[in-house]
């Protein structure tokens, strides 16, 4: 499925548009991806896309809360991808709510352990979908060095 993130982002992000699920599903399944990987990926986009419908809640709005991981999280993540979100989060690029959109994203991957530059790359997912904006350097920052890029 992160091939299809890869794709979406590639073919869609620097244009800004973002096409419905039937012209989605089409492209995918031009470029040669599988009918199952197409689906969970397209799911995956749509969870993504109702995060913000959830609010945020009191918790989250403290400056002072703690984030402790579950067991599940720090298996996913380890200490370089959950170095890494608190990084983005100490240096105010993320909020605690988009932190936790983005470790809800990453739950739901179906992938048992995502390293740093994957997690580069559903951090760009998870705001491009919410309409954040992204601050030039963070994307620079995102994107350096990248091989997943194409140039």
């Amino acid at each position: 499925m992160v091939d299809i993130l890869i794709f979406v982002y590639e073919n869609f992000f620097a244009s800004g548009i973002y096409p419905n699920h039937a012209v989605l599903q089409n492209r995918l399944f031009a470029a040669g991806f599988d009918e199952t990987e197409v689906r969970e990926a397209l799911d995956w986009l749509d969870h993504v896309n109702g995060l913000d419908q959830l609010g945020e809640t009191d918790t989250l709005s403290h400056n002072n809360a703690i984030r402790c991981l579950s067991s599940a999280e720090i298996e996913r993540l380890g200490p370089e991808g959950w170095g890494f979100l608190v990084f983005l989060e100490n240096n105010h690029i993320l909020n605690a709510q988009q932190r936790e959109w983005i470790l809800a994203s990453v739950m739901g991957l179906d992938a048992s352990e995502v390293d740093v530059d994957r997690l580069k790359l559903i951090v760009l997912m998870v705001l491009w979908r919410q309409d954040h904006p992204i601050d030039a350097l963070l994307l620079e920052e995102l994107l350096h060095d990248q091989d997943w890029v194409l140039q």
